[in-house]
């Protein structure tokens, strides 16, 4: 069977690294997402344990296409009888990008027009839509001239974690954060700062993969749970094998700083939801004055700064300089891996500070164009 899973353009080979550590398989790299071939355990245990990964797809077709009945007529030519029960219910969801004489919805209403051609010529009877909440949803692709059909096995993103209670207005997806530990390298016998930790998401996604717990697992409305051709038991299996694997929780080496009393208190909410506290030490602290709360080695640091005028940096090359510089005074010996919206002025505070920028990837978070830089000194 084929799937495909989505990320975030920019990360598509930490994603495709991580199906592979989780089901030995390689994965292929393609934009905001990865295709690899697997049973529907593999793509179980993706969903269940991938913690850079957005939505996993069964791949129903892929081609080359010149008009949009052609992609009506390639969904028509999909059985649909051992994916969707008679009982449920179905939509389709579109993404186009391109120059097209069509919009989204007229691609959404053709596969659409498809499925239902297909399920009647095959039982006579005629599936019923839900747009808001259906049973089974397709997902139809359009790149230029080429489409790519997907059957969703994840329902709603799993960067939507368990946990957050509490969100910062400028905070980051888990999905991101989990993908940036795993770009610093870091380890979990290793100590981990965070001197910008928002509602504590970077040092919470550290905590569960220091303790190898899977996020999928608490989630309670994972789609391939009520689609026909994933066998319960084989779920239930896979479960239990994953559980088996996670270990208690306990203190770990792990620390969160932020100026604002009320980031400090979501962080701590988060931590509780989590069911992991006492796992991770959060402190109220100026970034820019780290020595005075940092009295251990820090191994890795690893945050999410903050930028502009809307959160009150008027100049932020300075803000970063006096936070660059403070990280090698409270931490020598420390490789900081970090997010920025603006790279050329974190590149500047960093030259300024003594840091040599070793790696740097854009990223594409929604409108946004982000960069994720590792440094030394």
């Amino acid at each position: 069977m084929k799937f495909f899973a989505t990320t975030i353009h920019g990360l598509e080979d930490v994603a495709a690294a991580e199906v592979g550590q989780l089901i030995g398989v390689p994965a292929e790299v393609d934009v905001a997402k990865v295709f690899f071939d697997s049973s529907t355990e593999g793509c179980a245990v993706v969903n269940y344990a991938a913690r850079t990964i957005n939505k996993v797809y069964l791949m129903l077709d892929r081609g080359f296409f010149g008009r949009v009945e052609e992609i009506e007529r390639a969904a028509r030519n999909v059985d649909f009888t051992g994916l969707i029960e008679r009982g449920q219910s179905f939509a389709v969801r579109a993404k186009r990008s391109g120059v097209h004489d069509f919009t989204s919805i007229e691609v959404a209403a053709a596969v659409g027009r498809g499925v239902i051609e297909s399920y009647r010529l095959a039982t006579g009877f005629r599936l019923g839509v839900n747009l808001n909440e259906p049973d089974v949803e397709i997902l139809a692709v359009v790149r230029e001239n080429e489409y790519i059909l997907g059957l969703n096995t994840t329902g709603e993103s799993l960067h939507r974690r368990y946990y957050r209670a509490r969100y910062h207005r400028s905070g980051l997806s888990p999905t991101v954060a989990s993908a940036m530990l795993s770009i610093a390298e870091w380890r979990p016998d290793e100590s981990l700062l965070d001197p910008f930790c928002g509602s504590g998401t970077i040092p919470i996604e550290a905590a569960l993969k220091a303790l190898n717990i899977h996020v999928g697992l608490r989630r309670r409305d994972l789609a391939m749970e009520r689609l026909i051709f994933f066998d319960k038991e084989m779920l239930r299996r896979v479960r239990e094998r994953l559980a088996s694997g996670e270990k208690e929780p306990h203190r770990l080496e792990i620390a969160g700083l932020d100026a604002s009393p009320k980031s400090i208190e979501a962080s701590e909410e988060n931590l509780k939801r989590a069911g992991l506290e006492g796992c991770v030490r959060f402190m109220l602290g100026d970034a820019t004055r780290l020595e005075r709360y940092v009295d251990w080695h820090v191994d890795k640091a690893v945050f999410n700064p903050p930028f502009g005028v809307r959160m009150g940096l008027r100049n932020p090359e300075d803000f970063y300089y006096k936070s660059f510089e403070a990280i090698r005074r409270a931490a020598p010996g420390c490789r900081i891996t970090f997010i920025v919206s603006k790279p050329v002025v974190a590149q500047r505070a960093l030259e300024r500070a003594g840091w040599t920028a070793v790696s740097e990837r854009n990223v594409v978070l929604g409108s946004i164009s982000a960069h994720i830089i590792s440094a030394e000194h």
